[in-house]
């Protein structure tokens, strides 16, 4: 880029960021945005209502192409010349409940309202370079990142950007770090299946219940730091037999979560516990069956990337990487970028409980930190 071509593109994001600071109006239509999503919240994979409030607010208030991707879809901003592509993405799926219902609880409603907030922004407007708003189903089970990655075989995409609240921290306060930003975590389901007998004659089956147990003894090493780093597994549940007392237990599932800041290392654990299980299960003349739900890799950070959110945010250094998981890091093996979390409150209730809601007040300063990034390294 010459010296000239520089200066007209700075000079045109000063023009759009003075633009934007002075339409008011956008707030109250993303207020009532949010508060649209809010009422009609739907679990991962069912975001129906969902995808087709937030393509009709796109397609009534401006002029951006909308595209399927993945499940989800993206809107694109393109401009004439432009080479360089930058993506944003945001999750509108809901919390499923142990009634079977589906509420708000993690503030994707929030997410999805302040990323057609920079639709707005963008609409007229030239920053120098193509951006693709990436709006994502499915971010609770890990199931929506992976299949939305097709959208970097379709366009020219140089770094992606996604964001969350975080209650807890200063409300506004951007917050990232190098390295991993979320832990990848996955969950494991176990299944021992031996003999079954009659309780009267114990010996004539066989039982799961040393296994399971000499198991979840061991798993207990596996809670620990690699070279500084944390690897984790948690028991979630076991189930074994049944109330059925004239009949010996002769199968049962062990439910785990795996843990970790790498998803090296979290690719180690889950070979050492399945490595474990199948040892135990021929050592007790068992069969054996594993299967894995909700898969979420490490959202590992490009450190370039970071760099230009703390310097373009005004960011403040994360100390320890999140200990919950993100599906973001599907695309982070696709393109550098980073994830980065934004304060929602220090009061703010903590996600995914019963009294948590997005604060209205973070939606411009979510769509803010987004449309900092559009400017110049």
């Amino acid at each position: 880029m010459t010296d000239m071509d520089q200066s007209t593109e700075e000079s045109g994001v000063k023009e759009f960021m003075n633009h934007i600071e002075c339409r008011e109006e956008i707030v109250e239509m993303i207020r009532q945005l949010r508060h649209t999503l809010h009422a009609c919240p739907e679990i991962s994979g069912e975001e129906v209502k969902t995808k087709a409030t937030l393509q009709a607010f796109l397609k009534e208030h401006t002029t951006l192409e909308l595209y399927p991707c993945g499940a989800g879809f993206y809107a694109a901003h393109r401009e004439e010349g432009a080479t360089e592509g930058i993506a944003f993405r945001a999750d509108y799926d809901a919390l499923a409940l142990a009634d079977g219902g589906a509420a708000h609880l993690c503030g994707h409603d929030g997410h999805a309202a302040s990323l057609c907030a920079v639709a707005l922004m963008l609409e007229g407007q030239q920053v120098g370079k193509n951006v693709f708003l990436l709006f994502q189903p499915a971010e609770e089970t890990g199931a929506g990142a992976y299949p939305c990655t097709e959208i970097f075989k379709k366009k020219q995409i140089d770094e992606i950007y996604g964001i969350h609240n975080l209650p807890g921290y200063p409300f506004g306060q951007v917050l990232t770090r190098k390295g991993t930003f979320a832990c990848g975590s996955e969950g494991m389901i176990l299944g021992f299946h031996g003999k079954p007998t009659h309780a009267a004659y114990p010996e004539n089956g066989i039982s799961p219940a040393t296994a399971v147990g000499k198991l979840l003894e061991a798993i207990l090493d596996f809670q620990k730091f690699v070279h500084g780093e944390m690897v984790l597994c948690t028991v979630i549940g076991v189930q074994m037999g049944e109330k059925a007392f004239g009949a010996a237990a002769s199968d049962a599932e062990v439910w785990l979560t795996l843990r970790a800041e790498r998803s090296r290392d979290l690719e180690q654990l889950r070979e050492q516990i399945l490595q474990m299980a199948e040892t135990l299960a021929k050592e007790y003349h068992l069969t054996l069956e594993s299967a894995e739900q909700d898969v979420f890799p490490a959202t590992e950070n490009d450190d370039s990337c970071v760099e230009k959110v703390l310097a373009k945010c005004n960011g403040q250094v994360l100390e320890e990487p999140m200990r919950w998981s993100e599906d973001f890091g599907h695309y982070l093996k696709c393109c550098r970028g980073a994830f980065f979390g934004i304060g929602a409150g220090e009061e703010c209730p903590a996600l995914h409980t019963e009294h948590y809601e997005y604060p209205d007040e973070l939606l411009s300063r979510e769509a803010a930190a987004f449309v900092q990034l559009l400017t110049t390294p």
